[in-house]
């Protein structure tokens, strides 16, 4: 998405550009003016490929600490949607909500909406390597997104979100070799399905999907939240389970962290699951509803010896 609107930018810029002198409006032209806080953009015939011979996460005071993924191939294609023409089409808006009964009203937002994306990705990754040992291969073929959306907003010193999309993934496979390959095919995220899981599993080609699966929800007050904070607790005072209060040292006391929380709301089916030459058919997540989902990074040490 960001090298998406990277691109869209820069062939904005390339442009020629008419210079325009200022003109006076007479009272029926100022009357038709109206101001805009946003702008849409359409890709079409746009195809994007991009190829990494190593990407590596390191940690710089123990080179030892690694992991490197290998050839990694990208390929994606923008194709027609049935009734909608050219394609990869998003608007983005920037507002301010104006309703005292809403929790974020005064809340300046960054909105971008892709009610009818065309692109499809497959990416291919030819060795996944943690520490020097080779632990496989993976393929994502033909990740879409036939529809998103995204809010931004901010609080002190963290990011509030809520992205929403409708994801379909023909197919994710890992494993070392074809006898150890984990697959799973024809998944689909979405706010819900037509179907009941238990009267289909034999059958998923029947399943519909409707709306979206949303992570953190901003009109509610209960948005996905990104957090960077220092740790400035020297000691925890915990409890056992007989009731007496004991003190341990804050092993990240002094340093930083990333506090994330992922509320979400969706469900999840796939067509088909197999390892190796084993099949074991389909199976589905319905209503999911996670209204908190905390994680802290680097963690609090809690059962470190």
């Amino acid at each position: 998405m960001i090298k998406i609107l990277l691109i869209s930018f820069i062939t904005l810029l390339a442009v020629p550009v008419t210079v325009l002198g200022l003109e006076p409006l007479s009272q029926h032209q100022m009357k038709r003016a109206t101001a805009q806080a946003g702008l849409t953009i359409a890709m079409e015939d746009v195809t994007l490929y991009t190829f990494n011979e190593v990407i590596e996460i390191a940690n710089p005071d123990n080179p030892a600490s690694y992991m490197t993924f290998k050839d990694v191939e990208s390929l994606s294609n923008f194709a027609y949607v049935d009734g909608y023409g050219a394609t990869g089409l998003f608007t983005l808006d920037v507002f301010t909500v104006n309703d005292s009964s809403s929790p974020i009203d005064g809340e300046p937002l960054l909105f971008i909406e892709g009610s009818h994306w065309g692109q499809t990705t497959s990416t291919t990754i030819s060795n996944i390597n943690i520490c020097g040992i080779a632990i496989g291969s993976m393929a994502i073929d033909a990740f879409s997104t036939p529809s998103f959306h995204l809010y931004l907003g901010a609080h002190g010193s963290g990011i509030d979100m809520e992205l929403g999309a409708r994801i379909s993934i023909d197919k994710i496979s890992y494993g070392t070799s074809s006898t150890d390959t984990l697959a799973l095919s024809g998944i689909t995220l979405a706010d819900s399905f037509t179907d009941n899981p238990s009267d289909n599993l034999t059958a998923p080609t029947t399943w519909k999907a409707t709306g979206e699966f949303k992570v953190g929800n901003i009109a509610h007050n209960n948005p996905a939240t990104l957090d960077v904070a220092a740790d400035a607790l020297e000691f925890w005072h915990l409890t056992d389970k007989g009731g007496t209060i004991y003190s341990v040292p804050n092993p990240r006391a002094g340093s930083g962290f990333i506090a994330v929380n992922m509320p979400m709301k969706g469900s999840v089916r796939v067509e088909n699951m197999a390892f190796g030459a084993n099949n074991f058919g389909a199976f589905a997540l319905d209503n999911i509803q996670a209204h908190k989902l905390y994680i802290e990074i680097p963690g609090r040490g809690l059962g470190t010896p």
